[in-house]
């Protein structure tokens, strides 16, 4: 039985729901791109258009994340509250749906699912695997690769602080406790601000700084066709 803490599963879980975000989030703005290319030569607004694509799409990213992590949780049931436990995923989620503007804004349609599932395998499965962090989160420049991309590295963190401070483990078997003590190594800090406030403070900038990129890509790429 996988014990209620245990930061492999939350890392599965985030993981997944990266993926299926991102994905999603390529059809934003990579359908209907001819119809664009024609208003926006006709002079529609590029930073309206935007925005009314974003806001009505924030609702849909809302409602699928409220459903994954909600379904999990009445399965699972990890004992702690729900409230904290869904921060962390609406944090992920719009993170990953930044990735998902973003790529849908520079590259073709059909090449956009393929380049989104790297990304997150990437940012996600290798940088934020908690197996991996303990030799990226040394020095150097991996650590700083990892904490500027990784989504998981910051919101499994988020959510095994929390986990270990409310329900205290104590494993009695070898494994468990050698997992529990990699876990601990790897995210629990000095103080509840480097636990909680700056993971949130870095995937906040995170998703701020890629739908900039996502804006800019729908602006300037492809202004050959926008005439």
């Amino acid at each position: 039985v996988v014990p209620r803490w245990s930061a492999e599963s939350l890392f599965n879980l985030h993981t997944c729901l990266a993926l299926l975000l991102s994905i999603f989030c390529l059809q934003v703005f990579a359908n209907d791109q001819p119809v664009f290319w024609r208003e926006s030569a006709s002079g529609v607004s590029v930073p309206a258009f935007y925005l009314s694509r974003l806001h009505l799409n924030t609702v849909d990213i809302l409602l699928l994340s409220f459903i994954f992590s909600g379904l999990y949780f009445v399965i699972r049931q990890p004992w702690v509250p729900f409230t904290r436990f869904f921060i962390p995923f609406l944090l992920n989620a719009f993170a990953a749906s930044g990735w998902g503007y973003f790529i849908s804004t520079i590259v073709p349609p059909k090449h956009g699912p393929f380049i989104v599932s790297l990304i997150i395998f990437i940012v996600c499965g290798l940088l934020g695997n908690p197996s991996n962090l303990q030799e990226f989160l040394v020095g150097g420049i991996m650590k700083w690769v990892v904490n500027c991309l990784s989504i998981t590295r910051w919101t499994i963190q988020m959510n095994f602080a929390y986990d270990y401070e409310h329900l205290r483990p104590n494993p009695t078997e070898l494994e468990e406790q050698a997992l529990l003590g990699m876990a601990k190594g790897v995210f629990l800090k000095d103080s509840r601000t480097e636990e909680l406030l700056v993971p949130v403070a870095v995937l906040v900038s995170m998703g701020v700084v890629l739908r900039v990129l996502a804006f800019l890509g729908l602006r300037f790429m492809n202004r050959d066709k926008q005439v």
